[in-house]
């Protein structure tokens, strides 16, 4: 899923309700969205920051590169009970 605006919601939203997902971000929207913080309290303003912001939110959210140019990190959770 390429979420843009909505990745930090998405993932949230994922992860309240336990259901798997995987994402590729892409567009910071630093701007629009002042709210997003780093760990050191900086706003998240690159691609780097927002990978990094939204791994934080689980430490089992997962990582991968995509075989093709571009934005190709996708980001994926899976509940630990469906990992059985």
């Amino acid at each position: 899923m390429h979420p843009d605006q909505a990745v930090g919601d998405m993932v949230d939203y994922a992860l309240a309700l336990r259901k798997p997902f995987a994402c590729v971000p892409c567009c910071v929207y630093w701007k629009e969205f002042p709210r997003r913080k780093r760990g050191d309290g900086k706003m998240v303003r690159t691609y780097e920051d927002l990978v990094e912001w939204l791994k934080a939110k689980d430490p089992n959210i997962q990582e991968d590169v995509l075989d093709f140019e571009g934005k190709n990190r996708v980001l994926w959770w899976r509940p630990p009970e469906l990992s059985r």
